[in-house]
């Protein structure tokens, strides 16, 4: 019998798919991935990101061309190395920069505070998107009050379609504006180590001015998931860095951000999850105090449930806090992503379903404790599996296939009775 592998891989939303080195290559059979349209799924990505960003209360980024050049490049890179992460090595194949400020400067823009989001080998925009949007710090990354234009590539290896990369750099306009003008030779104060030209004087009315600006444009509070947002992911695997590292998998992190061009002094008095039936959810609270990577700000919290939550399911936010030493409250609502195909849940690490011949369901594995996740997946052949989520796949039968099988995943084993 042949055997199919799939592995997932998570990092920020990440996975690929590969073979299993202990099963000969002969009896293995590799899930390729069709070829995308990256011009399309650039456009389509910016569309989509700029969506999420209004709904949120924040406005529209600019396109950067300068930041889409450096972006594009490092998309490159990403792909040809098999590599992740924010850094490049020189010497290799399309290296163009160590690091996003570097690239940024090779791609001639002007101003070195950049910040950058990257997936890697996650299939489609929305996939990339709603994977950073999980991330809290690249979700923060994303909804930056100062950061207003942006640059967006995306690159898959035409010989390996599983390999591929979106990369999102992020700028400042009115800082990069600044930079491309005359250096500041006056007498009042002013900085310099922030252009491309390390020399170049900025007056530090200006450059603190141009920080500010976008965040008059900006809603007094800014929340995640917004009020009445539907499809969002019930889970949160892992981020680099992680902001949760003794959790393999959790909730999907909700979060408020206080728009500090309003407000001098912020007190956030309680911040809870309820689902449903109004229970409260058992979660941890990140703030800039207890922050493990110290990434967070004084303005930005965010609450993870120690448990994922449901599918289809609604869950209700209320967030109480004292700005200037007015007491306030937020109330509002979102929905988990709905599952609308033939669906089971298996509790523990043995399962049985029945499915008819030629059909499609989902399983979920219901993790048993905060570790328990599925990493690798043995099925044979005549079945396509798909990864959800680490938690959750998707079952397709050919029509041809007529006999029960067994789905394993080390010590889970889920027996399929196949029906006509």
């Amino acid at each position: 019998m042949k055997y199919i592998l799939t592995v997932l891989l998570f990092v920020v939303f990440i996975y690929t798919i590969s073979t299993h080195t202990d099963i000969p290559k002969n009896r293995v059979i590799q899930i390729k991935v069709p070829l995308m349209d990256t011009r399309y799924e650039k456009k389509m990505a910016f569309d989509y990101l700029n969506t999420l960003r209004q709904n949120a209360g924040m406005p529209y980024y600019f396109t950067s061309k300068l930041l889409g050049s450096a972006a594009q490049s490092h998309a490159n890179y990403l792909v040809a190395n098999h590599s992740i992460g924010h850094s490049e090595v020189p010497g290799r194949k399309d290296f163009t920069g160590t690091n996003p400020m570097s690239r940024a400067f090779k791609a001639n823009y002007k101003v070195g505070m950049i910040r950058e989001n990257v997936t890697k080998n996650v299939f489609g925009y929305k996939a990339s998107i709603y994977g950073l949007f999980s991330a809290i710090y690249h979700r923060f990354g994303f909804l930056d009050f100062q950061t207003d234009e942006i640059g967006i590539g995306v690159a898959q290896d035409l010989n390996d379609t599983n390999q591929n990369a979106y990369v999102f750099d992020m700028g400042i306009y009115e800082l990069n504006d600044l930079c491309t003008q005359k250096s500041y030779g006056g007498h009042a104060k002013y900085v310099y180590h922030v252009c491309k030209d390390a020399n170049h004087r900025i007056k530090k009315e200006l450059f603190f001015k141009a920080l500010r600006f976008k965040k008059s444009q900006i809603k007094k509070i800014v929340i995640y998931p917004y009020d009445g947002q539907k499809d969002i992911p019930p889970a949160f695997y892992e981020e680099t860095p992680d902001p949760l590292p003794d959790y393999d998998v959790s909730g999907f992190p909700v979060s408020i951000q206080f728009n500090n061009y309003y407000f001098k002094r912020i007190q956030l008095i309680s911040f809870e999850l309820f689902d449903s039936n109004d229970k409260k959810l058992k979660a941890r609270l990140l703030t800039k105090q207890n922050d493990p990577n110290l990434r967070f700000k004084e303005n930005q919290y965010a609450l993870f449930p120690l448990k994922r939550l449901s599918f289809n399911a609604r869950y209700k936010v209320i967030a109480r806090y004292k700005l200037d030493g007015e007491k306030g409250e937020s109330i509002w609502s979102f929905y988990t992503r709905k599952i609308p195909k033939m669906f089971f849940k298996i509790r523990g690490d043995k399962g049985s379903i029945t499915i008819k011949n030629g059909s499609t369901c989902i399983v979920y594995f219901e993790p048993q404790n905060r570790h328990d996740i599925l990493k690798t997946l043995h099925f044979p052949s005549g079945v396509n599996a798909e990864f959800l989520d680490q938690n959750t796949i998707k079952i397709t039968l050919y029509s041809n296939h007529k006999s029960s099988f067994k789905i394993t995943s080390a010590k889970k084993i889920l027996k399929v009775k196949v029906t006509d």
